[in-house]
């Protein structure tokens, strides 16, 4: 009788370790971040920002305590909110019209290289010049540079050329209410020399004869989505 009752409880677990394994598969380890949005709705831009969001927007799309309000110094022009800001891969900086209500958003930046944001096309920090270029598909003109190296792609993706009909893939589309920014500065690794050629406060048209030796020296240092108080977005 005793020999019966082990090879029936023994019969009675192994029975149970498939039961077992399936509850759990099924249960979650870890736990979903409510105030994460989806990678392919959250972290894009221009995706779905426009002029009209709002401190209150972001806060209610990624979570209050991942919104941090910037006191601006006495002689700042912006007024501006940072997204997980101790957070390099989810951190984004963004700038506001309206400083006393921190209301209609001027624009929204990206500066770290692990970031998970994207723009369009895929565009990343470190991409190189003529990746972006190729990701555009057409020659593009930019700005720079700035005493701090900095130059700017701001609606010029699709300059006069003789392909006026086609526009760059990464300038304003349907359904966009924001235009899309890039931030060019020299790669760590170019050498001094190597810098002397890099112009200052120009506007390095798209068929410039210097790009084919700037192109090599350049990278994607920032990216973003603005807006104009010019522009009727909304």
């Amino acid at each position: 009788m005793v020999t019966t009752d082990r090879l029936y409880r023994a019969l009675l677990i192994i029975a149970l370790v498939p039961v077992f394994a399936v509850v759990h598969a099924q249960t979650p380890t870890t736990p979903v971040s409510a105030a994460a949005p989806a990678t392919g709705e959250g972290w894009l831009l221009p995706g779905t920002f426009t002029q009209g969001t709002s401190l209150a927007a972001l806060e209610a799309r990624f979570g209050a305590d991942n919104v941090r309000r910037v006191t601006p110094d006495a002689d700042a022009h912006a007024c501006e909110a940072i997204l997980f800001p101790d957070d390099p891969e989810r951190r984004a900086h963004a700038f506001f019209y309206d400083c006393e209500k921190l209301d209609q958003l001027r624009s929204i930046e990206i500066r770290d290289r692990q970031s998970r944001w994207r723009g369009k096309g895929g565009v990343h920090v470190g991409m190189s010049f003529d990746e972006l270029r190729a990701r555009n598909g057409k020659p593009f003109g930019f700005s720079g540079f700035d005493q701090d190296g900095r130059g700017a792609v701001h609606d010029q993706w699709s300059p006069a050329t003789e392909d006026d009909a086609t526009l760059g893939k990464l300038d304003v589309e349907e359904g966009d209410r924001m235009y899309f920014d890039v931030t060019l500065g020299v790669r760590a690794d170019v050498s001094a020399s190597a810098r002397r050629i890099v112009p200052r406060d120009e506007y390095i048209a798209s068929g410039d004869s210097r790009i084919p030796q700037l192109a090599p020296l350049l990278e994607v240092t920032g990216f973003g989505a603005s807006t104009s108080l010019d522009d009727e977005w909304d």
